[in-house]
């Protein structure tokens, strides 16, 4: 009996497009833009990396299954903040979203060192 190894490949993405980018000031600002989406139900998780809180929304690969196979990755918005040190939650007035660390993920990284240069834009 012989057993046939399987090969396995890391491809990292390639390439990542951001169709709109949402500049907030503070942490707390984005929490309050963010609001309307938490009071519907929908559950929002921050991320920070790069001393950058952001969310975004990434079209689904399943969309855009050529681009991505490809090794594309289109995000329709991304809203950011600066945010100096990581915290576990960002509240602004009774209103409280988790933030998660993602400081060890290279991809978040580059995303969060791009966003940050764009601090200075608009």
């Amino acid at each position: 009996m012989s057993s046939q190894m399987v090969e396995i490949a890391y491809e990292p993405l390639k390439r990542i497009v951001v169709r709109e980018l949402v500049k907030y000031d503070t942490p707390q600002q984005l929490v309050n833009a963010l609001s309307f989406i938490m009071k519907m139900g929908q559950p929002v998780l921050l991320t920070w990396a790069e001393n950058m809180v952001f969310v975004s929304q990434p079209i689904p690969p399943s969309d855009m299954p050529e681009e991505y196979a490809r090794g594309e990755l289109y995000i329709a918005s991304i809203s950011y903040a600066p945010m100096s040190e990581f915290v576990h939650n960002v509240k602004s007035g009774n209103i409280e979203m988790p933030v998660i660390d993602v400081s060890r993920s290279p991809l978040s990284q580059e995303l969060a060192k791009f966003l940050k240069s764009k601090l200075d834009d608009a």
